[in-house]
């Protein structure tokens, strides 16, 4: 695993019994004890806490349980993955590993999935070729097998778990970002999603609004939005997309923005449900007026 458990952390056996778990823990504390080493505070602080925290883990019986449980199915998870990439590794046609590619996805093994998918254009990269799902399938199966690959990324850049840095989460989110926008892109050149385009589309607002969360806004570059409007929503749903964004931007202090954002709204629905609170804290109940008025007079 990319990360060591916390028995690991201890030094013990995941049969350790609470009595060895506790004696490993009192060892650990006083050997990483910020205070007894000034020479490597930085490094010290970072273990005890990380000692602290496998303690207070593994001595409660019911956070014990819980941890012990998920810890089996992350190893099981991975044992998974490993025989995937043992049969990959097995594989000279690039097309059967495109077949394990899909068979991955289709059974929500997201993490191996998506490795098989990054080592396939990693290999064809290293020979100067750009990998292609096209080259393999037909169109309609080329679009499908990019909507399994985004919604991937998807699940994977919003997992909960502790496992991948905050910098590669925000990457998967990008990618799939990059993905679903193609495949828009490519329903309007030559349409094959029909109803299915719709879910495309709730996926990049739901991206998109994450983009404007404190979290996204960070850590991610920011999207303009030009790209909420060229999803074509209907004008109650844009609009409410937009006050949301006014909504973060007040809450970041960053006004101006707040109420630009907020006229466009306004623009597209005058009577904009629950904006009563937003405007005061925008003082803009003067901008509202207009923008109903010139909607009235239009």
């Amino acid at each position: 695993m990319a990360k060591r458990d916390y028995y690991e952390v201890l030094g013990v056996q995941k049969g350790a019994s609470a009595e060895d778990i506790k004696k490993a823990y009192r060892k650990l504390a006083v050997q990483y004890h910020p205070d007894k080493n000034p020479e490597r505070i930085a490094f010290a602080e970072k273990m005890f806490r990380e000692v602290c925290r496998a303690y207070d883990t593994l001595r409660d019986k019911k956070q014990k349980s819980d941890y012990d449980r998920r810890l089996q199915t992350i190893e099981q998870q991975h044992k998974v993955r490993e025989a995937y990439l043992d049969k990959l590794s097995k594989l000279s046609q690039a097309y059967a590993k495109l077949e394990l590619l899909l068979e991955a996805l289709l059974h929500q093994n997201y993490e191996t999935g998506i490795s098989m998918y990054e080592q396939l254009r990693h290999q064809f990269q290293e020979i100067g070729k750009e990998w292609r799902i096209d080259d393999f399938l037909s169109y309609e199966e080329s679009r499908d097998c990019e909507f399994l690959i985004a919604e991937a990324y998807q699940k994977l850049g919003f997992s909960n778990g502790d496992e991948a840095s905050t910098l590669e989460r925000h990457r998967k989110i990008e990618q799939a970002m990059l993905i679903y926008e193609a495949l828009l892109s490519a329903e309007v050149n030559r349409p094959c999603f029909r109803h299915f385009i719709q879910e495309v589309k709730e996926r990049l607002k739901f991206i998109y609004l994450y983009h404007f969360s404190v979290e996204g806004y960070y850590q991610t570059s920011q999207i303009p939005l030009a790209k909420i409007g060229a999803l074509k929503l209907p004008k109650r749903e844009t609009a409410w997309i937009y006050k949301k964004i006014a909504e973060f931007y007040v809450e970041i202090d960053r006004f101006r923005e707040a109420r630009t954002v907020l006229k466009m709204a306004f623009e597209l629905q005058p009577r904009l449900p629950g904006a009563k609170k937003i405007c005061r804290t925008l003082n803009m109940e003067y901008q509202l007026s207009v923008v109903s008025n010139k909607s009235h007079t239009s």
